[in-house]
């Protein structure tokens, strides 16, 4: 599917300052143990991922890298997160990650077409998942509440 010379492409989202690559691999979603331990002030390594299964890790090369990369299943994330690197922050982190961010790299996977489509959109500086389909823009009522009030209108 992908050109192996050119690397894997990927997607990217924005946590706070904070950047976070994303891709599907054979329908599952992995992430580049880098961008992780920045995410979580942690120390993601080679060391770290051999406390998770075989299954959970791997080596790619990723478009604009010119070595490979240690990537984590969505799966290892969770392990890491709940478990290895545990912080009250995280299980917010957690629902941004399974509510947010894997829906839109699944989605990114579909055909176009009639199928509703996970997105991420920025609202007066607020990142917001919203769902795009039949040509307009839907969103969560709670986040619309939050836009309210951060405007000053609600």
């Amino acid at each position: 599917m992908f050109p192996a010379n050119n690397g894997l492409s990927f997607h990217t989202f924005q946590r706070y300052d904070r950047f976070l690559r994303g891709l599907m691999i054979d329908r599952q979603a992995w992430f580049p143990a880098r961008d992780l331990a920045r995410l979580t002030n942690s120390d993601v390594s080679g060391r770290t991922t051999r406390k998770l299964d075989p299954d959970q890790y791997r080596w790619e090369r990723l478009v604009g890298s010119r070595e490979d990369e240690l990537l984590v299943s969505e799966s290892g994330l969770y392990t890491l997160l709940l478990v290895y690197f545990y912080h009250p922050e995280n299980r917010n982190l957690r629902q941004w990650l399974s509510n947010d961010v894997v829906p839109v790299l699944r989605d990114a996977q579909l055909p176009t077409g009639s199928f509703p489509r996970h997105a991420l959109r920025e609202v007066q500086g607020y990142p917001l998942a919203v769902l795009e389909w039949q040509g307009s823009v839907w969103l969560r009522f709670g986040d619309a509440a939050r836009v309210l009030e951060r405007d000053g209108t609600a």
